[in-house]
């Protein structure tokens, strides 16, 4: 009897690690047990063992929860979703241009970039984990997204701006480069206001690591 005691205090433990507070309420059946999701902590519930079945996908769940300023309701492997007012909805990306303007992405990999875009090309250095020193030549442009509040896509007060850069190497990156898992190609990067194209990717260089 104390030993079942223990083996269940010990799921329930394991089961809390990692939890993180949310708006969130509901029963889930995983492949080994039922746990119970108390505003984002899930209590494994090891009593209902017996009860347990092959889940239809992942995990089979009986819960509501907030997510993304969205609520889920599921029931079993069914979930439907209420979209609030003010959940973002993606209006736009656009390039910017030599000019300075901003013209609508259009991506084409057979006639170059038809929309005008801006290109550096611009030397790029990395330290890998076991101090290896990489060098490619990175390709670079600058995008800017936009998302709107779904119920007021009409109104630019309601919009969250985000400005990048696009980069693309000539060379795999990474300490996972020339490995079966391969190295990063490509990526892209957060702009700070008022930053350059170069003063980005040089930052980059020393805060971005690939995985």
């Amino acid at each position: 009897m104390f030993a079942i005691a223990r083996s269940y205090r010990q799921r329930i433990t394991r089961s809390l690690e990692g939890c993180r507070f949310k708006l969130s309420l509901g029963l889930l059946m995983f492949e080994d047990g039922f746990s119970l999701d108390l505003f984002g902590f899930l209590i494994a519930l090891p009593f209902l063992d017996r009860y347990v079945r092959e889940p239809k996908e992942m995990l089979d769940q009986w819960r509501i929860y907030a997510m993304e300023r969205s609520v889920w309701f599921c029931w079993g492997s069914q979930h439907h979703v209420l979209h609030l007012p003010w959940e973002m909805n993606h209006l736009k990306v656009e390039v910017l241009r030599p000019d300075g303007t901003w013209a609508k992405q259009v991506q084409s990999y057979d006639t170059g970039e038809p929309d005008g875009r801006k290109i550096w090309t611009l030397p790029y250095r990395y330290v890998c984990k076991s101090c290896e020193v990489q060098e490619a030549t990175a390709t670079v442009y600058v995008e800017r997204r936009e998302w709107r509040w779904r119920s007021m896509m009409w109104c630019p007060l309601t919009a969250k701006v985000r400005k990048s850069i696009d980069i693309t190497f000539d060379r795999e990156m990474g300490d996972r480069a020339g490995s079966w898992k391969g190295g990063c190609i490509s990526t892209g990067y957060g702009m700070r206001r008022g930053e350059s194209v170069e003063q980005t990717v040089r930052r980059m260089e020393l805060e971005h690591s690939f995985r």
